[in-house]
Formats: structure tokens, C-alpha cells, sequence
């Protein structure tokens, strides 16, 4: 083989080297790249809920959530919506949507016209997340908060709204909260009691997708009005239940 035969093969090798290290390069640059725009789409939703701790009766008060996603505040969530509960009849509360806000702050005004200990929650949801955080304000009669604390260590549920439609798949879904407000995870029972318009009732159950977050699909055989109870159990004492009603079209 003559010198300039094998000189060639020595630029070629060369050359091929410095293109696999390029690419490797590339590729590499490429993947960080990519985990930093996931990065940048996981942010976390948090609500700062401000709730005085004590008003005398009859006074109206503002009701606050601060909502951002990671550091940004949002002032364009799918739904923000109050609940009132008074000393843990969740069966008789007050609930109601605000959809405006100001550099992602919601407010909420409500007149408590009775004494009693009063869970405040904020449902949230935006960005395909749901939170609920929840504060008490004691009306009045500070003494009345003692009575209320059986009911207000059951936990809680909120039963996200169901949009369906006959013989179609819908997505039903409902968050659990301990008393602490928290997530509750792994719960034991996680379930709907499903009431058909003709009567008929089926139980369907739910699996924890997210902490505290329960869902299912489902597909309803009648058109009408139905009516939903939802139940989570947890060992050792823990069983609280929830109920609405929605239209199937």
C-alpha cells in the first residue's frame, strides 16, 4: 500500500472520530435541554388561603387565595370556588365560584350571621392540578369550637364536577383530605354510590391516581338526573362521605 493510499485512510478515521464526538456532544446538549423545558412544565400549584382566625357575628369578611403555579401567579384558573362549612354540616354548605382575580389573588366576601366554628376551603384547579387547602374562623362565641371538633377531624371530600353524556365514557374523580387538610393516600375505600334516574344504584370504584386524588372512568346507561355518594375509608377510624347531583345528557 503506497504512502498516499494510507495517508487518506488516516484522514478518513480521523475525521469519522471527530464526527461521533460531535454527535455525541449534540445528542447530549439535546437531552439537557429537554429536561430543562420538563423541568419548567412540572411547577407545583399553590394557594396561600387567608382566613381571619375570629369575627363577632354579623360582620362580613374577605376571603383570600393567592394562587400561583411555581412562581407565577394565576389569574386565569380553571375553576376557584369557596366553601363554606359550618360546625362540619358539609351536607348544608355554602359553596361559590370567583372567576376573577388580581395579580392571582381571589377574593371571597361572606356574612357570618350565626356563632359557630367555620371551615373555609378553596378549591382550586388550573394547569391539570388540584389543590384545596382549608382554614377555620370562629364566629362569635369562641366556646363553640370545642363542640365542633369531632366533626371537623373526619376529613373531607370534594367530588369534582361530572360532565356526561349517555353511553359515553366519563371521568369520575374526587379529592380526599385528612383532618389535617392534607392529602389522604391510600385509602381502603375509595368508591361511588351511583343513583340512576330509574333508581337503580351501582357501586363503582375508584383508584388513587395522585396523593389523595381518587378517579375512574365510567359509562352511564341512562339519561337524567343522578345522584352521587362518595366514600373513602382508611383504618384505623377514618370514613367520611360526600354527595351531589349532575345531569347526564
Amino acid at each position: 500500500m503506497n504512502t498516499k493510499k494510507l495517508l487518506m485512510i488516516g484522514l478518513c478515521t480521523v475525521a469519522l472520530a471527530a464526527c461521533g464526538k460531535e454527535e455525541k456532544k449534540e445528542g447530549h446538549e439535546g437531552h439537557e435541554n429537554h429536561a430543562t423545558t420538563s423541568d419548567k412544565k412540572v411547577q407545583p400549584l399553590t394557594v396561600d388561603l387567608t382566613v381571619p382566625e375570629h369575627v363577632e357575628k354579623g360582620k362580613t369578611v374577605e376571603i383570600k387565595a393567592l394562587v400561583k403555579h411555581g412562581k407565577e401567579k394565576v389569574n386565569d384558573a380553571d375553576e376557584v370556588m369557596f366553601e363554606v362549612i359550618k360546625d362540619g354540616d358539609t351536607k348544608n354548605s355554602v359553596k361559590e365560584k370567583v372567576k376573577e382575580a388580581k395579580d392571582g389573588v381571589y377574593t371571597f366576601t361572606y356574612n357570618f350571621k350565626e356563632d359557630g366554628t367555620y371551615n373555609i376551603i378553596s378549591h382550586v384547579t388550573a394547569f391539570s392540578q388540584h389543590t384545596m387547602p382549608n382554614k377555620e374562623i370562629t364566629i362569635g362565641d369562641a366556646a363553640q369550637q370545642h363542640s365542633h371538633q369531632d366533626h371537623h377531624h373526619a376529613g373531607m371530600i370534594h367530588i369534582m364536577d361530572i360532565k356526561a353524556e349517555k353511553d359515553k365514557e366519563t371521568t369520575l374523580m374526587m379529592h380526599v383530605m385528612d383532618a389535617e387538610g392534607k392529602p389522604l393516600t391510600e385509602a381502603a375505600v375509595a368508591r361511588f354510590e351511583v343513583k340512576a334516574p330509574s333508581g337503580k344504584t351501582e357501586w363503582v370504584d375508584l383508584q388513587e391516581s395522585k396523593p389523595g386524588e381518587y378517579e375512574t372512568k365510567h359509562i352511564f346507561n341512562e339519561s337524567g338526573k343522578y345522584t352521587v355518594t362518595a366514600h373513602a375509608e382508611k383504618q384505623p377510624d377514618f370514613h367520611v362521605h360526600n354527595n351531589t347531583e349532575f345531569e347526564v345528557k
